[in-house]
């Protein structure tokens, strides 16, 4: 199956008249069979360039995801479309896990999910090299990078996919890498024979601001309520104990505001991002842990309470 019944999933299954950008020429690329490196902007429908092959080839397609919340969002939205989906990770019982696995052997599924670190488990290699694979994904692929600012080092390691499945397509995604990132992430995956897709990043709709500290709550404040009231938004800070105070003192002024670190237990964290996620008019106020892999389309506004060390950051 090529572009055209790639075209027919589009528009029957998920509800899109055609392809925006480069996915057509992408989900194309991977569907014959070859690997690919995807640089697009946020909510420029990279997920679309793995499920659509996953759907078009053989066998599963195996979703490399770092974020348990991530994966459950994405599941939930595609068995919404009717699309045979599932996740494998440390939040789930015994039995849903067997049952996936048990779907993976059989092809019997369209997609499944997998945290890195459960991927790279020798009975789960094992297990995949005896199972039809139509495809590894490799979401928020900067992970792979030292360069990145989100290193994770289970993500290196994958790197032996290639070796091990040389004959299944492997296409690796991220909306955040600079030059240095690009080349590592192409290198450390073993990319190098593989096509690189680089989306444009002009966003007509984004505004960037700066202006000198002076008094940043109070300008913080002012900020929020003469330009996004009853907006969802995002507030960075440098600390842990930041994050705590600026989140209290917000709720204290009356706003939605709740914490994201890494101090924090996953439960506490999780339940946030899952009301940042469901509801409007919430404010995150978080380190870097907190962003990655976010699917929110009302994101309103974006601010740091400290200046980050590049644009990148």
């Amino acid at each position: 199956m090529h572009t055209a019944s790639a075209l027919q999933i589009l528009k029957k299954t998920y509800g899109y008249d055609s392809f925006r950008d480069q996915q057509a020429e992408i989900i194309e690329h991977v569907v014959s069979g070859h690997n690919a490196f995807v640089l697009m902007p946020t909510g420029s429908g990279k997920s679309l360039c793995y499920q659509i092959p996953s759907i078009c080839r053989n066998g599963v397609g195996i979703i490399i995801s770092p974020l348990i919340a991530l994966m459950q969002d994405q599941v939930a939205a595609l068995l919404q479309l009717g699309i045979k989906a599932a996740a494998i990770n440390s939040s789930m019982t015994a039995s849903h896990i067997a049952a996936a696995i048990q779907a993976i052997r059989q092809g019997s599924i369209d997609m499944v999910y997998v945290a890195p670190e459960r991927l790279l488990m020798d009975d789960f290699l094992d297990m995949l090299a005896q199972s039809p694979i139509a495809l590894f994904a490799i979401d928020e692929a900067h992970c792979v990078s030292q360069w990145g600012h989100d290193f994770r080092p289970h993500y290196v390691q994958l790197s032996q996919l290639a070796g091990r499945f040389p004959d299944v397509p492997r296409i690796a995604l991220t909306a955040t890498a600079d030059d240095q990132t690009r080349k590592d992430i192409v290198e450390r995956l073993g990319l190098r024979d593989g096509k690189t897709f680089l989306g444009g990043f002009d966003r007509p709709n984004i505004h960037y601001s700066t202006v000198i500290k002076d008094n940043p709550k109070q300008q913080l404040l002012r900020f929020i309520r003469e330009t996004h009231m009853g907006h969802s938004g995002i507030v960075y800070c440098l600390s842990r104990k930041a994050v705590d105070e600026t989140a209290a003192w917000l709720a204290a002024e009356g706003f939605n505001a709740l914490p994201y670190h890494a101090g924090m237990s996953g439960d506490e964290r999780a339940r946030n991002q899952q009301k940042f996620l469901r509801d409007d008019a919430v404010i995150i106020v978080a380190t870097i842990a907190f962003g990655m892999g976010i699917d929110k389309p009302n994101v309103r506004f974006v601010a740091h309470m400290t200046v980050p060390k590049n644009i990148e950051a």
